[in-house]
């Protein structure tokens, strides 16, 4: 089902199949909270300022740990 390329990426995060799963899912959702963010500063540039750029920020964090 997943190549070999794919169960090196799931081995060296150190995760279960299933962990990374949850991980990427919470990691899309917080990116889609991001996303709107960004919608509606697009047209109400004083609301979320600076949401998705501290949003983004904090998720490179995270992805740096799981390296």
């Amino acid at each position: 089902m997943f190549s070999t390329k794919c169960k090196k990426h799931i081995t060296d995060t150190g995760m279960t199949r299933w962990e990374h799963f949850k991980f990427a899912f919470k990691f899309l959702v917080e990116l889609k909270k991001a996303e709107c963010a960004i919608a509606v500063h697009m047209f109400l540039p004083r609301y979320y300022e600076n949401y998705a750029s501290d949003k983004i920020k904090t998720l490179a964090h995270k992805m740096e740990k799981h390296k």
